[in-house]
């Protein structure tokens, strides 16, 4: 079927389901919703925008075994990023490090260390077979992200500010 609203035209599938009466079971592709992130955070890491909402839409579309994967890639694209828009004369050196090592190394704020090292763990928990930290799940990791992004953003929201109004 095609979308019957002009502005749309999408292409969907419609599952339904017939006992007694016809029930509509699930539409294709769903609506797929783009997560908005501060300004700041996409003008110093475009890639991250882009990842967490490939991953988004996979986790939308109920592919929650490899949701968890794009999630991580994202946060190391953000962490990255970061580090090399403070350290510029790193680049090379920083796009090469491990993303633990990275955090450890370039990051001196204690919020976004704190936050960034959790959103790791359980980012690696989705990319391995065995998990770590078994309590812990996608929500975690999108709200652990959630709190890395907000950290970044105070910061590079501090950093503007301080460095347009010195005397």
């Amino acid at each position: 079927m095609d979308c019957p609203r002009y502005e749309c035209g999408a292409l969907f599938f419609a599952v339904y389901q017939e006992h007694f009466t016809t029930e509509l079971v699930r539409c294709y592709p769903y609506s797929k919703v783009n997560k908005e992130f501060p300004e700041e955070i996409t003008e110093i890491s475009s890639g991250f925008v882009n990842i967490y909402n490939q991953a988004h839409h996979a986790e939308q579309e109920g592919l929650d075994l490899i949701c968890g994967v794009g999630y991580r890639k994202a946060l190391e694209y953000l962490i990255k990023d970061f580090a090399i828009g403070n350290n510029p004369d790193n680049i090379e050196k920083i796009q090469k490090m491990p993303l633990q090592q990275c955090v450890q190394k370039y990051i001196d704020q204690s919020d976004i260390k704190a936050m960034a090292e959790r959103a790791i763990w359980l980012g690696n928990d989705e990319t391995h077979y065995v998990k770590k930290w078994e309590s812990k799940d996608i929500k975690d990791l999108k709200n652990l992200i959630d709190l890395t992004v907000y950290y970044l953003s105070v910061a590079l929201k501090a950093k503007k500010y301080t460095e347009e109004m010195t005397r």
